[in-house]
């Protein structure tokens, strides 16, 4: 895998290695509450996997133009929309059954459960996400189609899919990301051409509110003040 993936996924693998030593316990009815520290450690080290992915891809090699940062923004979104559904089933799974007043109704079946979530959310959404991206960037014809940009909109799309199974894409607001990002006929190639360019800054342009334009639009003006600034300061010093 490291050979393969175009990204050092040294840190990320330290968080894997832990989590594979935690989640690989055999859950039993003789050791329930080890077990139960054992996997609830173990979620530590998922969504420390989940961050690290996040910060190798914030790469301004790879976040080169604005398009890739609103991707990346959308990607933050879908991953946070993910850990909150692990958040509810954790929840549902394990936490309120531990409750000191109560006789525990927290089972083997519970706790296996609960252990192939997190099985899932590693195996399926992170590792098989970026095997599948790995090999077909090493897969593309030609060295000049290989740069590091290209692979972040392979993962994206792959990762698109995947979330699309496992709940992590669920919009509260606007259809206009979605229309975007759903089509059959979307995928990287389309997203990285012209079209699928204007496509993504239209899509984000109509799925932040008004707040955030007045916030943006403020803020660029803010930015053209400090630039008016040290204009000004340059001309008295000189």
């Amino acid at each position: 895998m490291k050979e393969k993936c175009p990204i050092d996924l040294e840190r990320l693998h330290r968080y894997a290695r832990e989590f594979e030593s935690r989640v690989s316990i055999n859950v039993r009815i003789d050791n329930l509450n080890k077990s139960k520290a054992i996997l609830l450690d173990a979620r530590g080290d998922l969504d420390n996997m989940f961050s690290s992915l996040m910060q190798l891809l914030y790469d301004t090699t790879i976040l080169k133009e604005k398009e890739d940062k609103i991707l990346f923004h959308w990607l933050a979104e879908d991953f946070a929309r993910y850990l909150k559904s692990l958040d509810e089933k954790e929840n549902d799974l394990v936490i309120k059954f531990d409750e000191p007043n109560q006789e525990s109704r927290l089972g083997v079946s519970r706790l296996s459960s609960y252990k192939k979530m997190l099985k899932i959310a590693s195996d399926s959404v992170i590792y098989e996400c970026l095997f599948k991206a790995s090999d077909e960037y090493n897969n593309l014809p030609g060295e000049e189609n290989k740069e590091i940009r290209t692979f972040f909109y392979i993962l994206f799309q792959i990762l698109q899919v995947t979330l699309s199974v496992f709940g992590g894409r669920e919009r509260q607001k606007g259809l206009s990301r979605k229309s975007v990002l759903s089509s059959p006929a979307t995928d990287w190639r389309t997203l990285m051409s012209e079209k699928g360019q204007g496509m993504i800054g239209e899509g984000y342009t109509e799925d932040i509110d008004e707040k955030d334009i007045n916030f943006l639009k403020d803020l660029k003006d803010l930015n053209s003040e400090d630039e008016e600034e040290e204009e000004d300061e340059i001309e008295r010093v000189i």
